[in-house]
């Protein structure tokens, strides 16, 4: 026996359409018309409107007619607002790739984005709306406005990886030949990474440290590949990075400390590197087994700070601009990771730069000064007037401000050279950083003569491939080729390796 149906909405009512084109619904054809639909069809559509028109009553008429001219005002600022704004939105074409969501992007607003590339193409990757070099100059000839992208302090990791990573490399100046500079280096880290996944100072390579210090050089590697969007889950080196992540968590302890394995003065520098490795790694995957670990790691960043504002070689040691910076980009990577970090000891960080700030001609500190030394009683230093520069505008200040553009053009005088003589990577790092983040005609001062000079210095050939000579430098000895190797490689990722401060900073 066959069951019937339930009764229900669906089956009760079946809309078909008929052979006539007339709709149905369960059979009932509802071919006879009403009156009123008679006399529309016989009378016409233009003489029915007419007719109803005048039958209507007053007010509705009126009603209607105020509807249709507010409608008719609405049109006019959309249709203007609409031909006088553009949104560029870079994302990947591809769905569900990694950190790829789209993202509005400022283009005409930012200084520092515009002036030449030389005629020089990047890694050509898919950019939606055109290429960015060829965008530029035209929005500012026809003033276009662009809609402000989202700068975040949080957004500061997720330029490097997608279409975003070309297009900053494109904006900011990068070539193909910083990015194969890049690709080499890592390939030579690679290569040199020891079985239980950490790297050295000392070995395998030649020209290496006189010291080791397997922790530091094993965060340092990890940023240099995380700077070019390498994680623990995704990239070409995600092997990489996998094994070096667990060796710094093997030797993390419970108060968060890595560097029990560093010697002496070591172990700081060591400390605030892998803090700032495990932060940025938390930040570009938020993978919650590193979220516990990262806390504990910037715990004892805030638990070592001095009183006074800085950092050095003990917890809560009167601190000196060197080891201060490192642990700055400690505490901004937490926050960029989206980890809490106290607002006051933050603060607390000026105190300390206050008294290693100077002006020239001035004896002692001074608010006004546009340079930065070692110590309290110190002279100033140009690599300490690039860190502390930089520390400065990660903690608020503006891009703008005429000690920083007085120092930028003090920093960007003194450019990156080839030869043995001169060579400064630690300084090259920061000025670098410096430079990028406050933008405009230093950097790109800075960058034209990068671009060039980085990739010329690279070893191209022999077991060495890819690296480069620590000969010179004057902490080459110390840190050796795997030091000035990670250096120069994250001066190469300057890029796009974290969304520029000056529109962070702004927004």
């Amino acid at each position: 026996m066959t069951r019937n149906a339930p009764a229900s909405p669906i089956n009760q009512l079946q809309i078909g359409q008929r052979a006539d084109g007339r709709l149905q619904d369960g059979g009932a054809s509802h071919e006879a018309l009403t009156d009123g639909e008679q006399d529309q069809e016989s009378e016409g559509w233009d003489r029915w409107v007419s007719r109803s028109l005048r039958e209507a009553p007053s007010w509705l008429v009126s009603t209607m007619i105020h509807i249709a001219i507010i409608l008719l005002l609405a049109l006019i600022p959309l249709h203007q607002e609409v031909t006088r704004s553009l949104v560029l939105f870079l994302g990947n074409a591809d769905a569900g790739g990694e950190g790829d969501s789209l993202t509005s992007f400022n283009i005409a607003e930012s200084e520092m984005m515009l002036g030449e590339n030389d005629g020089e193409s990047a890694e050509d990757l898919a950019v939606t709306a055109s290429d960015l070099s060829v965008i530029v100059p035209e929005l500012n000839e026809i003033g276009t406005q662009m809609a402000a992208p989202d700068f975040s302090i949080k957004k500061g990791l997720t330029g490097r990886s997608g279409t975003m990573k070309g297009a900053l490399l494109k904006a900011y100046g990068g070539t193909d030949q910083t990015e194969q500079a890049v690709a080499l280096g890592l390939e030579w880290l690679e290569r040199n990474q020891i079985s239980d996944g950490s790297w050295s100072l000392v070995s395998p390579f030649s020209s290496p440290g006189t010291s080791e210090n397997r922790p530091a050089a094993t965060a340092m590697a990890l940023m240099a590949f995380m700077g070019a969007g390498n994680t623990h889950q995704t990239g070409a080196y995600q092997p990489n990075v996998y094994r070096g992540l667990n060796y710094l968590l093997r030797l993390q302890d419970e108060e968060g400390y890595f560097a029990a394995k560093s010697a002496g003065i070591q172990r700081t520098y060591s400390q605030a590197q892998a803090t700032i490795a495990l932060c940025e790694l938390y930040g570009m995957t938020g993978d919650p087994k590193l979220r516990e670990p990262a806390e504990r790691a910037v715990g004892w960043a805030l638990r070592a700070q001095d009183q006074g504002g800085g950092w050095r070689y003990e917890p809560r040691q009167t601190g000196d601009t060197s080891v201060t910076g490192w642990y700055v980009m400690a505490l901004i990577s937490a926050r960029m990771a989206g980890l809490d970090v106290p607002s006051d000891q933050l603060d607390r960080i000026h105190q300390f730069l206050d008294t290693v700030q100077r002006k020239e001609g001035v004896r002692g500190p001074n608010p006004d000064g546009d340079q930065y030394a070692y110590q309290a009683p110190s002279q100033p230093k140009i690599s300490m007037t690039a860190e502390g520069m930089l520390c400065r505008m990660y903690l608020g200040w503006k891009t703008d401000d005429p000690r920083i553009t007085e120092g930028c053009g003090r920093v960007a005088g003194e450019p990156i050279v080839t030869g043995v003589q001169g060579r400064d990577y630690y300084y090259w790092y920061y000025a670098t950083n410096a430079l990028h983040h406050a933008g405009g005609s230093n950097w790109r001062k800075w960058n034209d003569v990068m671009k060039e000079a980085l990739p010329e210095m690279q070893i191209r050939t022999g077991k060495e491939r890819g690296s480069w000579p620590p000969e010179g430098d004057p902490h080459g000895s110390a840190g050796g080729r795997l030091y000035a190797t990670v250096l120069s490689i994250l001066c190469l990722e300057a890029y796009y390796r974290h969304m520029p401060l000056s529109e962070m900073a702004n927004r």
